[in-house]
């Protein structure tokens, strides 16, 4: 392939390239763009809020001491720019945000033409078009590692000690010359396995027993995902389809040459196993949606009281002093918050302090900070078990999500999903749920708004998030009740944030040991749960109201969600806890009448297992699937009954 450099279109891409979008936030000819984030509109500018951006940046190093935006790879930058400019206008993407990924996709790419390259002696490359299919070829195997090269670098790992610190990795990278992705997917699969033994994070260390819920073995991590080789290439092919105005475009499609079943098995000996979503435990799954329920109704209402009662005595003893004297003096915030006498409803959880932005794992006391947690955690758990959607919806739902239909009467949960059949549009939609956790609802959600309130934030509840980011722990702490410009308009919690009070909520509830490990629950498992559960216990028309249920545009999805081993006895442990449960729950709670009446219908479903499919039906299919490795189609046919049939597609 020639690797000279011919120019076209340059004086179209330099002007292009200036010219102001309405989805870049500042000047399009800097290193680094600002662009809106998931749920804000496309159109932003220097008044957008910094908390509603994300940042692209293109000051990366891309070959030893050069960065790509040095003046040496100006044509590689220019054409960067106007290759995500044409993504995003020629509708490949709705959502300037995707944009980043896209971009470290392709500068990873870059990078590991450099590194090839610089094996033979030949210097970095300055344009796209002198990108070859074997650089293409050679950037997707380094997506394969080989087993020898993970025993050496989990040995050095677990031979230190503590936290591996960034000098450590780069060392080890060094040691073992291991290519910039390669390396960065090792660390990133090591990093994720939340396995203490191999590496110990500052999550695994807030932990007090090892994680049972482990997201990799070892084993596998050899093995390249599928799935995101896939994405990759797809990302890279942007390049040559959004080639136009580009001044140096790609030869050739990397999707074309890369993309079949037939062309990874050349590159690839194995994928890593398509494993489902772990089921959560039952005694687990069932300890942490009671424990959330009596945390809501024994505390949620005197939390809030208790709080308001803090600020109004903290306003009224410190009115006469600056705030810079406020800003420091944690000593009077901690003195005044002992003088307000905790309310008798909450004597139980120990509260002794009011906060520290370190706090210990599970101390014998809690502070303050620490319960408004617990609070939220309750919440998120109670929302993700009942309305069955992801993570993301979950932490979008807005102070007004809960509804009341004056129709029917029943209750409902709006949020946003995204749709099946497009790319990161998201719609809302709305979900039953229950009278009791509606109105729990209600109650955290006036819990959420006060949040707000205590800094001048006042506004409408279609505007607000639910998990708002004022339960942060410095603004619980912080008693002058100002706020930066930037907090105006409150973010959610992040999806990290969310995950570390869910592990608190396990630790303080003592969620039960399997094998002396702990099994920390994410969110997608109750959405799980909720599948196998809904698939298992209901009539003829469950897979279907489940689909419906689920978002899911076909019946295979929802299958595919619900299916469990039919050799476990997995639903009869299912059914006999339901009832313990409930029975338990019966007795602690001050129950409406529509809980009752669950408990006496899971009660005499105990002893009988009303499968969606017949059981030797489901075993064969099961049977089948692993034997041939085939896949189980749903069909409906006439509107009326449905049939399934197996095929290889």
């Amino acid at each position: 392939m020639d690797n000279t450099l011919n120019p076209k279109f340059s004086e179209v891409t330099i002007e292009t390239i200036t010219t102001k979008k309405e989805w870049i936030a500042n000047d399009i000819t800097s290193n680094f763009w600002l662009v809106a984030k998931s749920g804000y509109p496309n159109n932003v500018d220097s008044n957008t809020p910094r908390d509603k951006l994300k940042k692209i940046s293109f000051e990366k190093e891309i070959c030893p001491g050069g960065f790509l935006t040095d003046s040496l790879f100006n044509n590689l930058l220019l054409d960067l720019k106007q290759c995500l400019i044409n993504i995003f206008e020629n509708g490949s993407t709705q959502k300037p945000y995707r944009l980043r990924s896209i971009s470290n996709n392709i500068i990873y790419l870059i990078i590991s033409v450099n590194e090839h390259r610089s094996e033979y002696g030949l210097p970095p490359i300055l344009a796209f078009n002198q990108i070859t299919e074997d650089d293409i070829f050679d950037f997707l195997k380094s997506f394969a590692i080989e087993p020898e090269l993970i025993n050496s670098v989990l040995s050095e790992l677990i031979s230190r000690e503590g936290k591996p610190k960034k000098q450590d990795w780069l060392n080890i990278k060094n040691k073992y010359s291991i290519r910039s992705k390669t390396f960065s997917i090792l660390k990133s699969r090591i990093t994720s396995s939340k396995n203490s033994k191999l590496y110990k994070s500052s999550k695994t260390e807030r932990k007090r027993f090892e994680d049972a819920n482990l997201n990799r073995d070892i084993c596998s991590f050899h093995a390249p995902n599928k799935k995101t080789i896939q994405n990759y290439i797809s990302d890279i092919n942007h390049i040559f389809h959004n080639s136009n105005h580009l001044m140096f475009p790609l030869q050739f499609s990397p999707y074309e040459l890369f993309s079949s079943e037939e062309s990874l098995a050349n590159i690839f000996k194995e994928f890593q196993r398509n494993i489902k979503t772990s089921i959560v435990p039952l005694e687990v799954a069932f300890h942490l949606i009671s424990n959330a329920l009596k945390f809501q109704y024994d505390y949620g209402e005197s939390i809030l009281k208790y709080l308001r009662s803090v600020d109004e005595h903290y306003k009224i003893n410190t009115a006469h002093l600056k705030k810079s004297t406020l800003l420091t003096d944690c000593n009077r915030r901690e003195k005044l918050f002992h003088e307000v006498e905790i309310p008798e409803p909450l004597t139980s959880l120990n509260i002794k302090t009011l906060g520290l932005e370190k706090e210990p794992k599970i101390p014998a006391t809690l502070s303050l900070t620490q319960v408004i947690y617990l609070y939220a955690a309750s919440m998120y758990i109670l929302l993700a078990s009942f309305s069955a959607t992801r993570e993301y919806s979950l932490l979008l739902l807005k102070r007004d999500c809960f509804n009341h239909s004056p129709l029917d009467g029943l209750f409902d949960i709006s949020f946003k999903q995204q749709k099946a059949n497009t790319t990161n549009m998201l719609q809302t939609i709305h979900r039953p749920i229950p009278k009791p956790i509606y109105r729990l609802g209600l109650q955290y959600a006036e819990f959420s708004q006060y949040l707000e309130n205590r800094f001048k934030v006042f506004n409408e509840d279609h505007e607000s998030y639910l998990f708002t980011s004022f339960h942060g722990i410095k603004k619980i702490i912080t008693r002058h009740f100002d706020r930066l410009s930037y907090e105006d308009t409150p973010n959610h919690f992040y999806e990290d944030t969310m995950q570390s009070i869910l592990d608190f909520f396990s630790d303080w509830t003592d969620v039960p040991l399997i094998n002396g490990k702990r099994w920390y629950v994410n969110d997608h498992q109750f959405r799980r749960l909720f599948a196998v559960l809904y698939f298992n216990l209901t009539d003829e028309t469950g897979i279907e109201e489940l689909a419906w249920f689920l978002g899911h545009e076909d019946l295979e999805m929802a299958f595919h969600y619900a299916e469990v081993d039919p050799s476990s006895e997995w639903i009869d442990e299912a059914i006999i806890s339901i009832s313990k449960r409930a029975t338990s729950i019966n007795r602690n709670l001050n129950a409406d009448k529509e809980i009752a009446k669950i408990i006496e219908v899971s009660k005499e479903k105990s002893l009988k297992l009303n499968l969606q499919l017949e059981g030797v039906i489901y075993e064969a299919i099961n049977e089948r699937i692993k034997t041939t490795g085939e896949k189980v189609h749903f069909k409906r046919v006439d509107d009326k009954d449905i049939y399934f049939y197996f095929s290889m597609e």
